[in-house]
């Protein structure tokens, strides 16, 4: 009897230390997804290519937008997680298989669905006018959609005199070739974007309509336009309007 005992006594103890075991695994497992989830969020992402002008509505109805769990790294700051905020809006442009929807992809439908360089000067003053500039006086064509330069003109005159100045200060840079910064922000493959950001001249800037009939002038004749990369703004989010410099050396 006392062996009987002592056996059931043993028994308990092991189902009690197994049963103990399967509650740390468990909790170990639920912290380990919880920290895996951590990484990840819900993102409206296109199923196949939208066509400009799809409302948000037709969009959803048709299945052409779908909600995948994505790496949070990956993820544009302007992305859509809400489908409910695809209402009354429309595709601003072509938006390709896979891409992420974001703010920019969607606009009002009051506003209707300009290009891309419209919409990114919308609600502003302002115009975009594009100049070519070669790779030895545009920063070794490093310049990327959303920096901020200096334009200069060099010119010589009959007498043989140089001078060099200062057109505009702190222009944003608002597409270089066809990539514009809302195209460079919700590309989601970064091949894509290498594919797209490949060195051009042909770059597109954000300026008042008088600036843009400056840089048209400077951008004609025999003066030679250089541009001059700034440093980021951190903390800025971007926008404003170039300043007209006069100064010369």
């Amino acid at each position: 009897m006392s062996n009987r005992r002592t056996l059931m006594a043993a028994a308990a103890i092991v189902l009690a230390a197994v049963a103990g075991i399967g509650v740390y695994l468990y909790a170990s497992n639920a912290d380990n997804r919880a920290a895996d989830n951590a990484h990840f969020v819900n993102a409206l992402v296109a199923t196949s290519d939208i066509a400009k002008g799809t409302t948000g509505e037709e969009a959803i109805q048709a299945g052409l937008i779908a909600r995948e769990k994505v790496a949070k790294s990956s993820i544009p700051p302007s992305i859509v997680t809400n489908i409910n905020d695809l209402t009354n809006k429309i595709a601003a442009g072509r938006i390709d298989t896979k891409q992420f929807i974001t703010t920019t992809t969607f606009v009002s439908a009051d506003d209707g669905a300009g290009g891309a360089f419209a919409n990114a000067i919308a609600r502003q003053d302002l115009v975009a006018v594009s100049v070519n500039v070669d790779a030895e006086r545009g920063v070794a064509n490093q310049i990327q959609p959303g920096d901020h330069v200096d334009i200069a003109t060099s010119s010589v005159d009959e007498s043989g005199n140089s001078t060099t100045t200062y057109l505009l200060q702190d222009v944003k840079v608002l597409a270089v070739g066809s990539l514009t910064v809302q195209q460079q922000q919700s590309t989601q493959s970064s091949d894509t974007a290498s594919a797209q950001t490949q060195p051009t001249g042909l770059l597109t800037f954000e300026v008042t309509s008088e600036d843009a009939l400056r840089v048209i002038d400077a951008n004609n004749g025999n003066s030679k336009m250089y541009l001059v990369l700034l440093p980021p703004k951190l903390g800025s989010g971007g926008g404003g309007t170039a300043t007209a410099a006069t100064g010369s050396r």
